[in-house]
C-alpha cells in the first residue's frame, strides 16, 4: 500500500511542530505566575496540535519511481474543472507491490463516487475518500496491482467544482491556480518529466492568455481551443509545482468571486506558521485578561477553556482570526476600567476562608481593611485623637491641630525612632531621657491620663509634634499610613478576609441605623459621641449628620482640653442686637437648638476628607498590593482541586474491578493484564 503525502503543510508538519514547540517554551519561560498554568496550557496545546495536524506514520517499505507524468485540466463554462491523470509508475525491485494510489485534489468540492480510475488496464477495484491525504481519494487496483520491479500506467479522471475564480488584478479576467499531485519523498526514488497542461474554453485568443508568475513552457491553439503547457523535464515529484493562468471571463457562465478577506483566510488556513503564531499570541493575551479580570484566580477554568479554544481554532481558522481582535478589544476594556477603579492599597493578607472574624479592631483598622479612602482613613485617625483630647484644634478652615503639652515628645532621639526625616527634627534641651522610647512615653502618659492611646497613632503623633501650626492636609502622613496598613494585614493572618470585612460593614450599618432610629436630640447626641468614627465610615454618612451635632471638642471647655475656645467656620458671629429680643428657653449647657447649625458639621468634615484626600494617593504608600480582580474563582479551583485528590485518592484505593495491579506507586508504568491479546 501507497501512502503519500500531499500539502506543504502535511510534509512540513514535524518541522514546523517542533519550532513552534521551541518558541513556546522559550516565551512561556518568560511569564510568571499566576501565568505557570499558561505554560502547562501551551505546553498541552503543543502536544495536541502535534497529534491533530501530523500526518500518520506511513510504512517506510514502498520504494517506487514516477519516470512520466501527464496532468490535464479542462477548464469548464460553470466554473468547475475535469482533470485527467496519466502517472508511469515504476515500482523498485525491493519495494512492496503497489495496491493502492492516492491521488490529492485541489479542494474537497469534488465527488469521490464519480472518479473513475484503471491501472494496466484493470478499472479500479475500489475508490473511497482517502484516510491520508485531505482532500484526496484513494485507488484500490485490484487486478491491476504492480509487482516489485514492475512498471504499470494508472490513469483517473474526475471533476472539482467551482475551481475557477475571479482575477484580482483585472476585472474582465478569470484566473485558476493549480499543482499536480506529488508524493512523499520517503517513497519515491529518482527524477520525473512532469506536464501539466489547461485545456481554456473556446472562443480565447493565446495572446488574451497570461500566467501568474510560472512562464508557460508552450501556447498553442488545439482543437480549436487554447491549451497552455508547463514542463519539468527533470524534477522530483516531492513537492507542489503550483502554477497559474489568467485569461477573459467572456468564455465563461459564472467564476467564483472572493474578497480580500475570503483570500486572506484562505492563506491564513494552508499557513502552520501563521496559525501557530495567532493561536500563541491569542492564548498570551486571553491569559493576560483572564488573571487580570480574576484577580489571578480560577486557574482550572483557565486551562478548560483555553483548551477548548485550542480544539475550536484547529478546525475553524475564521474564528481563530476573529478571537484575536476580540481578546485584544477585551484587553484594552479591562485595564481601561482597573485604571478608572479606585486603586485598593491593602497588601496581599495571608488569611484563611473559615479561620473566623477578626474582631476588636478599631475605626481607622476597619477602614483600612475595607480600603476606604485615604483621606478618610487619615480623617478618623485625627477626629479621633481630637475626641479623646490628645490633640487640640487650631483651626478649622484648613485644619490645624497641635498635639497637647502632656503628650509632647520633644528630642531628636524620639522624633528619629519614630520615622521622621532628620531634617525635619528640632533639637530639645528639655528633651526626656534617652533611654525612655516614644513609644515607651506614649504608653506611660496615656496610661496617667486614662487615654486608650493605640501603637499605630504613635507616628501621627509624632508627625504633628514635628509640623507645629502646619494645616494637617499639608503633612505627608504617607509613612504612618503605611504602618497602619500593615499592621491591618498583619493582625487578619489566619482569620478569614471576606468574613471579617462583612462584620465591620454590619458594624458601621448598625451604628448608622441606631443613629437614626434616635429621636430625642440628647441620646442622639449621646449615641453619635460613641459611635462616632463609625458613622463616618459610612458611605451616606453626611445625612446621619443632618441635626443638630457637633463633635465633642467643638462644645467649649466640655469634653475638650484646655485651651483657646475654637469657633468653627459654620457656626456665625452672634450679631449685636438693635432691639430687645425675647430670651431664649433655657438649654443644656455645651448643647445646640434643634435650628443651630442643622448639617453644618457634616459639610465642614466632607471638605475636610476632600483636601485630606487631595494629598494623598494609594500608589504613596508603596505598598505591594494584591492584583484585585472583578471576580474571585479561588472557589472554582478549591472545587476542582479537592475533585481531583478524591479521584487520585479512589484510584489509588484499589478501587474498580479490573483485576490488575501495577508494581508501581502513581507512576506511569507499563503493566500488562491477562487477557485481550492478540
Amino acid at each position: 500500500m501507497i501512502r503519500r503525502r500531499l500539502g506543504a503543510a502535511a510534509r512540513c508538519s514535524e518541522a514546523l511542530l517542533q519550532k513552534g514547540q521551541q518558541k513556546m517554551i522559550y516565551f512561556c519561560s518568560k511569564i510568571r505566575r499566576p501565568f505557570v498554568v499558561l505554560r502547562v496550557l501551551l505546553l498541552m496545546g503543543t502536544i495536541a496540535g502535534a497529534a491533530l495536524l501530523a500526518p500518520p506514520t506511513a510504512r517506510a517499505d514502498y520504494s517506487f519511481q514516477v519516470p512520466q507524468l501527464e496532468m490535464q485540466v479542462f477548464v469548464q463554462p460553470d466554473a468547475s474543472v475535469r482533470i485527467q491523470y496519466q502517472i508511469l509508475f515504476a515500482n523498485n525491485p525491493a519495494g512492496k507491490t503497489i495496491d493502492i494510489v492516492d491521488i490529492g485534489v485541489p479542494t474537497a468540492d469534488y465527488d469521490w463516487k464519480n472518479v473513475q480510475a484503471t491501472c494496466r488496464g484493470h478499472p479500479a477495484q475500489k475508490v473511497r475518500p482517502s484516510e491520508y491525504v485531505n482532500p484526496g481519494f484513494e485507488v484500490h487496483l485490484g487486478a491491476g496491482q504492480i509487482p516489485p520491479g514492475q512498471k504499470g500506467l494508472f490513469q483517473t479522471e474526475f471533476t472539482v467544482r467551482n475551481l475557477v475564480f475571479q482575477d484580482t488584478t483585472r476585472s474582465d479576467y478569470a484566473s485558476l491556480r493549480i499543482t499536480p499531485t506529488w508524493f512523499g519523498q520517503q517513497f519515491v526514488t529518482g527524477t520525473t518529466h512532469l506536464k501539466l497542461a489547461v485545456h481554456l474554453p473556446p472562443g480565447i485568443k493565446p495572446e488574451e492568455v497570461l500566467h501568474q508568475g510560472q512562464p508557460f513552457s508552450d501556447k498553442a491553439l488545439f482543437q480549436n481551443h487554447v491549451v497552455v503547457v508547463w514542463e519539468w523535464p527533470n524534477t522530483r515529484l516531492t513537492k507542489e509545482h503550483l502554477v497559474g493562468v489568467s485569461f477573459p471571463k467572456r468564455v465563461l457562465e459564472r467564476v467564483i468571486r472572493q474578497t480580500a478577506w475570503d483570500l486572506f483566510l484562505h492563506w491564513f488556513r494552508n499557513s502552520t506558521g501563521a496559525r501557530w503564531t495567532v493561536g500563541i499570541v491569542f492564548l498570551v493575551l486571553f491569559g493576560i485578561v483572564y488573571f487580570r479580570f480574576t484577580g489571578g484566580t480560577g486557574g482550572s477554568l483557565f486551562v478548560i477553556l483555553s483548551i477548548g479554544a485550542v480544539i475550536l481554532f484547529i478546525f475553524s481558522p475564521g474564528w481563530q482570526l476573529a478571537s484575536l481582535p476580540i481578546v485584544i478589544a477585551l484587553l484594552v476594556l479591562n485595564e481601561w476600567v482597573m485604571r478608572r477603579r479606585p486603586r485598593g492599597y491593602l497588601p496581599p493578607i495571608a488569611y484563611i476562608e473559615g479561620g473566623g472574624i477578626k474582631r476588636g479592631l478599631t475605626a481607622p483598622e476597619a477602614a483600612c481593611l475595607l480600603e476606604l479612602p485615604l483621606g478618610r482613613v487619615l480623617g478618623l485617625v485625627i477626629f479621633g485623637l481630637l475626641k479623646k483630647g490628645i490633640l487640640r484644634q487650631v483651626s478649622d478652615d484648613p485644619l490645624v491641630v497641635e498635639v497637647v503639652e502632656d503628650f509632647r515628645f520633644e528630642g531628636r532621639a524620639g522624633v528619629a525612632a519614630a520615622g521622621l526625616p532628620s531634617s525635619a527634627v528640632a533639637a530639645s534641651a528639655d528633651a526626656p531621657a534617652p533611654a525612655e522610647t516614644p513609644a515607651a512615653f506614649y504608653r506611660r502618659v496615656a496610661q496617667e491620663k486614662g487615654v486608650i492611646l493605640h501603637s499605630y497613632e504613635y507616628p501621627f503623633l509624632a508627625m504633628l509634634e514635628a509640623h507645629p501650626g502646619r494645616p494637617v492636609e499639608k503633612i505627608d502622613f504617607s509613612s504612618a499610613l503605611r504602618q497602619l496598613v500593615e499592621r491591618v494585614a498583619e493582625r487578619m493572618k489566619g482569620f478569614d478576609l471576606e468574613q471579617t470585612k462583612e462584620y465591620y460593614r454590619w458594624v458601621v450599618r448598625r451604628a448608622v441605623e441606631q443613629a437614626g432610629a434616635i429621636g430625642e436630640i440628647p441620646q442622639r447626641q449621646e449615641h453619635l459621641d460613641r459611635q462616632f468614627e463609625w458613622v463616618l465610615m459610612d458611605d451616606d454618612w453626611p445625612t446621619v449628620f443632618v441635626g443638630p451635632y457637633r463633635p465633642p471638642w467643638m462644645r467649649g471647655p466640655i469634653g475638650r482640653t484646655a485651651g483657646p475656645v475654637i469657633r468653627p467656620v459654620w457656626q456665625p458671629a452672634a450679631p449685636m442686637p438693635t432691639a430687645p429680643t425675647p430670651a431664649p428657653p433655657p438649654s443644656i449647657p455645651g448643647q445646640t437648638t434643634a435650628n443651630d447649625v442643622a448639617a453644618s458639621f457634616a459639610g465642614w468634615a466632607e471638605n475636610t476628607f476632600g483636601r485630606l484626600a487631595s494629598s494623598l494617593t494609594p500608589g504613596s504608600l508603596n505598598l505591594p498590593t494584591a492584583s484585585g480582580g472583578f471576580v474571585d474563582l479561588s472557589g472554582f479551583d478549591r472545587v476542582t482541586g479537592e475533585f481531583f485528590k478524591a479521584l487520585a485518592e479512589a484510584r489509588s484505593s484499589g478501587g474498580g474491578g479490573g483485576g490488575c495491579a501495577c508494581a508501581c506507586a502513581g507512576c506511569a508504568c507499563a503493566c500488562a493484564c491477562a487477557g485481550g491479546g492478540r
